[in-house]
């Protein structure tokens, strides 16, 4: 029975994956895509093949797992649904949509194939460096099927389910954390600048303090892992950020005073409610 995998999808996810699994030693089919140039790229990752029709790839794998943007995973699931299933080995098809739900996988479901949603959760840039950090990585599965179950675990990653209904949540969840830390590191570039930290500096002087700041919430939760002023309930020097934002960089209070009155709430701690109110 065929165990080789395929991807409908040459992006930066369906590459990293690729990579991964033939480094895990499984078979990879090959890719699909709308550009069969994107697909030639993906396949010559994997050793794979650059697909350029449907039938052939659902003829030539056993798990099809769809990377396309969002948009178009329902329109990829409703294509696949009009070729014909084999009874002796039904075909598990998936997508890694961290937002959608095994719901936009429907038609495929009601044509005989199995379905399942398997999203890893981290933050993909660099294919060939994802694919090298993917053994760390969790990943989010609904509707879970013993092929994709097997296959994570026989690579060493670990997963946890989610509801359907709640899928969104969990989405934002890692929105939050990855989109949103982007922008919070931004904006603190933006007053570091402001300060007087040369621009051209700024990714190499704040980095050793964002990686401090990850390895203490490794180790511990994040209200243990907190420092600083609010942590320390020091008034005075939220006082003085405060004043001199005001001047420089009045942007950018509104966001330190909602990040403070959230910073409050985490350690159940509000001697400072009164400077940091709205």
């Amino acid at each position: 029975m065929n165990r080789s995998i395929a991807f409908i999808g040459a992006g930066k996810v369906g590459v990293a994956l690729g990579i991964y699994f033939k480094d895990n030693g499984f078979g990879v089919s090959g890719y699909l895509s709308r550009s069969l140039d994107s697909a030639k790229r993906a396949a010559e990752y994997t050793n794979s093949v650059a697909h350029n029709s449907m039938a052939n790839l659902l003829n030539d794998s056993d798990i099809v797992w769809i990377t396309t943007p969002d948009g178009q995973i329902e329109d990829v699931a409703n294509e696949i649904a009009k070729y014909p299933v084999a009874d002796d080995n039904p075909k598990l098809i998936l997508h890694a949509s961290g937002a959608l739900s095994a719901q936009v996988l429907a038609m495929a479901k009601q044509a005989g194939y199995r379905t399942a949603v398997a999203h890893p959760l981290m933050a993909f840039g660099n294919p060939m460096v994802a694919s090298k950090e993917l053994h760390r990585v969790w990943f989010a599965v609904e509707e879970e099927e013993e092929r994709i179950s097997k296959l994570l675990r026989d690579c060493g990653n670990n997963t946890f389910e989610v509801a359907t209904e709640l899928k969104p949540l969990y989405h934002a969840a890692a929105c939050v954390l990855s989109n949103y830390m982007v922008t919070l590191v931004n904006a603190a570039q933006q007053i570091f600048e402001k300060s007087g930290l040369p621009k051209q500096h700024l990714a190499n002087a704040t980095r050793p303090l964002i990686d401090s700041v990850i390895e203490n919430l490794a180790m511990q939760a994040p209200k243990d892992a907190l420092t600083g002023p609010i942590r320390r309930g020091d008034k005075e020097t939220v006082q003085l950020h405060l004043d001199v934002m005001g001047r420089e960089t009045p942007e950018m209070l509104n966001l330190y005073k909602q990040m403070g009155r959230e910073t409050m709430k985490m350690i159940g701690d509000f001697k400072l409610n009164d400077i940091l109110e709205d």
